[in-house]
């Protein structure tokens, strides 16, 4: 017989539980930005600390103020030094806060659903890493080294604002809606793109790494004048590191042709060096000498074009397209991308580096800018071209090679 009794009431484990209120959108970002902004300037100022304490002289109140210094000039925030100004960007700590931003920005996302929601998230995000930015110049602002905390806002705020709301976009899933809501031309010129400049950096490292270590005697000599200590040298190391994107950038517009500047009235290029007195850094060891440089460093200027022809087969293999015109266009608009993301790093890269000679480092914006962008699209071009080369010539061979099993049979 069928059992008839009352079941037992389900107990409160057996049944589902309500999903729990999620924060708003705003709270999580504010707690976001300052979890950014902690780790981010807090390493930066232990390093200046424990440097202060390898060596002798200074206090501890400076050696906190150098390492918040840094931090700023992560973000592009200048130093007024009385008599100048520093304003050279360490690249390779800049990608710190970016990440952090990142990060920051898709965990207080996952909040979020609306798109209300979204932009005010994004808005509190930038408001309290900008206001983090402003107390830390104020904090760390002296007479002969005063960085401005309105510019510290601003450059703070517009950073989390464009690397935040990726993040946001990505946690929330629209990133991905939009890119594929995007026509195929522009997402293959996107990608394209992406794959060239990934590919100049990767070039441009490859570059600073062969000349440092064709020029290891001298980075040697230099790093021994400067009698570092091996504290030192492990914060030597980190400084060289956190320079190393601007260093291969520098190469890249050597490669591309215009080249670029160690001070007021010297160029570094194929056609000719120029230099006066450097600063005692072991990077800088990888300089080229005055004069003609050699014969066997035209041969650098086949890297932009490997990189552009990167570009356009990223592209044709990754939406290929059977229309000879439309994959040659894609390939110039890949190439154009690279151009223009090279040319924008490139006016990252380049400031001053104090009072004096050194008021002017980095290479020309405009002239790698149009060597850039034209180099990479002809190469991109001719990327695309060989490759529908390669293919149709392995279709040829294969197709010849079945007519000739099929005739032998």
């Amino acid at each position: 017989m069928t059992d008839v009794r009352p079941r037992p009431a389900a107990s409160s484990a057996d049944q589902p539980s309500t999903p729990p209120t999620s924060r708003p959108a705003a709270v999580g970002a504010v707690l976001a930005a300052g979890w950014a902004g902690l780790v981010g300037a807090l390493p930066c100022a232990a390093l200046a600390v424990i440097g202060w304490l390898a060596a002798s002289g200074g206090s501890f109140a400076g050696a906190l103020r150098v390492g918040l210094d840094a931090w700023l000039l992560a973000h592009r925030v200048p130093i007024d030094l009385g008599n100048g100004r520093f304003d050279l960007v360490p690249l390779g700590l800049s990608l710190v806060p970016v990440l952090l931003l990142y990060r920051a920005g898709a965990w207080a996302g996952r909040s979020s659903s609306a798109a209300g929601e979204l932009l005010a998230g994004v808005l509190a995000l930038a408001a309290t890493y900008g206001g983090f930015a402003t107390v830390v110049a104020v904090v760390a602002g002296t007479d002969g080294a005063t960085p401005a905390p309105t510019i510290a806002f601003g450059h703070a705020a517009a950073l989390a604002t464009v690397v935040g709301s990726a993040g946001f976009l990505r946690s929330s899933g629209r990133a991905t809606a939009w890119w594929r809501a995007c026509p195929e031309w522009l997402r293959a010129a996107l990608h394209g793109g992406l794959t060239g400049f990934l590919a100049s950096l990767t070039g441009g490292v490859l570059l600073v790494a062969g000349v440092l270590l064709a020029h290891i005697g001298q980075v040697a000599d230099v790093t021994k004048a400067l009698a570092p200590g091996p504290v030192g040298v492990v914060l030597l190391l980190v400084l060289s590191l956190a320079y190393l994107p601007n260093a291969a950038l520098y190469a890249l517009a050597f490669a591309l042709g215009p080249g670029f500047a160690m001070g007021t009235a010297t160029v570094v290029s194929p056609s000719g060096v120029v230099l006066g007195p450097m600063p005692a850094f072991p990077l800088l060891a990888a300089l080229p000498s005055e004069g003609e440089p050699p014969v066997w460093s035209v041969a650098l200027l086949g890297v932009p074009i490997l990189a552009g022809m990167a570009a356009g087969v990223a592209t044709t293999r990754r939406f290929p397209n059977f229309a000879l015109d439309a994959a040659v266009l894609r390939g110039v608009l890949a190439g154009m991308v690279t151009g223009l993301a090279c040319t924008g790093c490139v006016a990252l890269a380049r400031g001053s580096g104090g009072p004096g000679r050194l008021v002017e480092v980095g290479p020309s914006v405009l002239g790698v800018g149009v060597v850039a962008v034209s180099t990479f699209a002809i190469a991109s071009a001719s990327g695309v071209l060989l490759l529908g080369a390669w293919i149709w010539g392995r279709a040829r061979l294969s197709a010849a090679w079945s007519r000739r099993v099929r005739g032998a049979r």
